[in-house]
């Protein structure tokens, strides 16, 4: 008896969490149905609960899939039996030559793992870029189906699978927004020197010099904030989890012998000492 109350709870709470959905996407119809020009839209919501069902679905609408697939997340949101099984489903989709876009976190990039993951994923085809934040955990199937969780950030939290052409357009208006802002991932072996500019090769001696950001910034001539965006990009193309790291690299690829000149602050101009005053013997 225990077990069943435990049951109809949950169902209750995944019932409540799903009429909360339905309100905020009747919200959000109000101000997406105007813009184009439908004066009323069919919405329909799927919420299931368990990995398996999760699986279900998402085999489901990708088999619909007719020429695109995006997807955003952060791998510590998905539960780690979803993410296992999310192999087989993009070798389905690269079968059928469906296109996959895929945006990451940048810090995901650098846990255990997770850089030769993505680096395979660029092999098999995927369009990888990484991003510092990800603002709403997605998958978009062309501009029929969408699937997100009920609670962002919630490994555990409801899948949901949306078919709306107002909404999924609304969301997929957000995913070509994050992909605008986010990085493209490069695999190590697709790096080299000769692809980086000349500013990248002179940030890189100078962080090999110990420069702080705010002297590199009087050097480049940007603002430290400027700085910051681009160490994590050189971080990233170098395949760098630190700065220490991105300087390593940077020498191993031979960057430090043949980086530009960079502009260093003019040596003070030392004062000549006065000559001794000269004085007359008095005899």
């Amino acid at each position: 008896m225990r077990a069943l109350r435990r049951q109809q709870d949950l169902a209750r709470r995944n019932l409540e969490k799903t009429r909360q959905m339905h309100e905020v996407l009747e919200t959000l119809l109000e101000v997406y149905l105007p813009a184009t020009g439908s004066t009323r839209s069919r919405i329909e919501v799927t919420s299931v609960s368990t990995v398996e069902e999760m699986v279900q679905g998402l085999y489901d609408v990708t088999d619909t899939a007719r020429s695109t697939l995006r997807t955003a997340y952060a791998e510590n949101t998905l539960p780690v039996r979803l993410r296992r099984r999310l192999d087989r489903l993009r070798q389905r989709m690269f079968d059928r030559g469906i296109q996959i876009r895929s945006v990451r976190l940048r810090r995901d990039s650098v846990l255990p793992g997770s850089y030769d993951t993505f680096s395979r994923l660029v092999a098999q085809g995927v369009e990888l870029r990484l991003a510092s934040v990800i603002p709403l955990n997605m998958m978009i199937i062309d501009s029929d189906f969408a699937v997100l969780p009920a609670a962002a950030g919630e490994p555990g939290s409801p899948q949901l699978t949306i078919h709306s052409a107002a909404l999924v357009n609304a969301l997929t208006q957000v995913f070509e927004h994050t992909w605008r802002g986010a990085t493209p991932f490069a695999p190590e072996g697709d790096r080299s020197p000769a692809e980086l500019s000349n500013e990248q090769r002179t940030l890189a001696q100078l962080l090999a010099d110990g420069m702080k950001d705010e002297a590199i910034a009087r050097t480049l001539g940007v603002s430290p904030r400027t700085v910051s965006r681009l160490i994590a990009d050189l971080m990233q193309r170098l395949g760098a989890n630190s700065r220490f790291a991105a300087g390593v690299r940077a020498a191993q690829y031979g960057l430090l012998d043949d980086a530009p000149p960079h502009l260093s602050p003019a040596p003070k101009p030392q004062r000549t000492p006065a000559a001794p005053a000269r004085t007359t013997e008095q005899g």
